[in-house]
């Protein structure tokens, strides 16, 4: 998945979304490298790189994790992740609900042929360090989770008889505003950013160890008149950064604000202003 799309009632959180490419400071090669993002007082989420590595099955010693190898960059995309599906027999498709479209993910019964086959390139430092193809790694990343994995699925609420006869196409009574919020849950910040903060991206540059990206110390307030008359602050509840570009001309900054009006028959018009905010 590489965009969300913009309509949603509401985000309980700012989503913070990188789109980026890995990249070995210096342009030397290396076998693995952090990748981190961090706003000061509000996020530090770091994870590891790696070039591709296969897990293989040996007669003495079983499966083993193959050293990876050395590679410039490494796309930050849940294909590389963990995660993936696999076939238990010729019909019996199994996927990992977290991430279907990863790599690395195996059962029992996937094993027991024997192939060898690819391990993630993006995770936690002490995933890697696990020796045993069974046991499931946290999915990793920076892009927006899709609608239809989990944990996000979890949060839409109850699809049944009931909903079907009642509510469709509407969302369940018992479904979470947090369903709406599309990033990795280590990129959701609560309270919202306000707008005045920087965000730093280490590893995704071959000439800079840290990419710095201010936000442009912009709020917006909706002032409504009709039958309510009074101010509005508007969330500043998306935050897409796209640094994949190696010239930074071409990096991209995109902020999307969102107010939500319970009742808009109450309003007549409605006027956008924008002010300054404090670093």
């Amino acid at each position: 998945m590489i965009k969300e799309q913009d309509l949603a009632p509401q985000k309980p959180a700012t989503d913070v979304i990188i789109r980026a490419t890995a990249r070995s400071f210096d342009r030397k090669p290396r076998s693995d490298w952090p990748v981190s993002i961090s706003i000061r007082d509000r996020l530090r989420y770091e994870f590891q790189v790696r070039g591709p590595s296969l897990w293989q099955h040996r007669r003495l010693g079983g499966w083993t994790l193959s050293q990876p190898e050395f590679v410039h960059e490494v796309p930050l995309s849940y294909t590389l992740s963990y995660g993936g599906y696999v076939l238990n027999g010729d019909d019996d498709k199994v996927a990992y609900e977290f991430n279907p479209s990863g790599l690395g993910f195996a059962t029992s019964e996937s094993l027991k042929n024997g192939k060898a086959f690819s391990a993630p390139q993006i995770g936690l430092l002490g995933n890697f360090m696990v020796a045993d193809p069974l046991t499931p790694m946290s999915v990793e990343g920076f892009g927006p989770i899709a609608k239809t994995w989990l944990p996000r699925r979890s949060e839409a609420g109850t699809f049944d008889a009931d909903w079907q006869r009642d509510r469709h196409p509407r969302m369940p009574t018992d479904y979470s505003l947090s369903f709406w919020n599309a990033a990795h849950g280590s990129l959701q910040v609560d309270p919202y950013l306000s707008g005045a903060e920087t965000i730093s991206i280490d590893g995704v540059s071959f000439d800079h160890p840290t990419i710095h990206v201010p936000l442009p110390q912009v709020g917006l307030l909706a002032r409504f008149s009709g039958s309510y008359i009074g101010d509005l602050a508007i969330t500043l509840d998306t935050v897409v950064v796209d640094v994949t570009g190696e010239n930074p001309d071409g990096h991209i900054l995109d902020l999307t604000w969102r107010c939500r009006l319970d009742d808009p028959s109450i309003f007549t018009t409605v006027q956008i202003s924008s002010q300054r905010l404090e670093g």
